[in-house]
């Protein structure tokens, strides 16, 4: 275990370039890491918080070199299984290299063998609260936090953020009431429109129909009855008294030729 510091020195005197494979894509951009894998299809990288694999075809070239992944693999035999310190520090160490999920391995490893040792606790996230470590999640509806929109905030934030949407929401239904009240207009627009121009036809066809039965004599021009304005030649049979005028010719009066142009007062 002596020889554990003196491992950590030599480690961080390494030089960064030669600390991880480079894997150097085509077009720009490279990863550093362990390369874990590698075949005729994809090239697999353990980059320390994950693993990413890319196509063959997507990579230039690689260049080897010791990773931190290797340094932290061979530290790791040279900690005793009690070692509190050793792997509180390897923690410490592999969170500086960005080793995430290496860092958490080794602070769990303390927290088996001390279970409240503060710095492995902070390190992994705990919170220290009337007396007990809580987790981060834990912690805040113990300080008096509440959760909204997946968000822990105070109570004070909290009705804020509820008044700020529900005026949003509310701003957003007048929004698509106004569009859909201009969209009933415009339908009925164009409603109205569609029926005024299928009177229009209506009124043409009929026009049309009534100068074509005047002009072959199936209808009788139209008599001028003075002040009453135009009328029909034949008067329609009289319900009721059996008599049928329909083609008995009515007294026309006196009338004045009338200009078609004009209206006859």
């Amino acid at each position: 275990m002596k020889r554990l510091p003196y491992l950590l020195l030599l480690v961080l005197l390494v030089p960064a370039s030669a600390l991880a494979d480079e894997v150097y894509l085509v077009g720009a951009g490279t990863l550093s890491g362990r390369i874990v894998e590698q075949t005729e299809a994809t090239v697999t990288v353990d980059v320390g918080g994950g693993v990413i694999s890319v196509p063959t075809s997507r990579v230039e070239r690689i260049v080897k070199g010791r990773t931190p992944l290797d340094d932290y693999d061979q530290l790791t035999t040279q900690i005793g299984p009690q070692d509190v310190d050793g792997w509180r520090n390897l923690g410490r160490w592999a969170s500086q290299q960005g080793l995430s999920k290496q860092a958490s391995q080794a602070y769990e490893k303390v927290l088996a063998l001390a279970p409240d040792d503060a710095k492995a606790r902070e390190a992994l996230g705990f919170v220290w609260l009337d007396g007990r470590w809580l987790t981060e999640e834990e912690s805040y509806p113990a300080r008096g936090y509440v959760k909204y929109d997946g968000e822990w905030m105070t109570p004070a934030e909290a009705e804020l953020a509820q008044q700020q949407d529900a005026a949003a929401n509310a701003a957003e239904e007048a929004r698509r009431a106004a569009e859909e009240q201009e969209h009933q207009a415009a339908v009925a627009a164009m409603e109205a429109e569609d029926q005024a121009r299928w009177a229009a036809e209506e009124a043409r066809k009929e026009e049309e129909e009534l100068l074509e039965a005047q002009s072959e004599g199936r209808v009788d021009q139209p008599v001028y009855w003075g002040s009453w304005g135009y009328g029909v030649t034949y008067w329609p049979a009289t319900p009721g008294t059996g008599q049928d005028l329909v083609n008995r010719p009515v007294n026309r009066p006196a009338h004045r030729p009338v200009n078609p142009g004009r209206v006859p007062r």
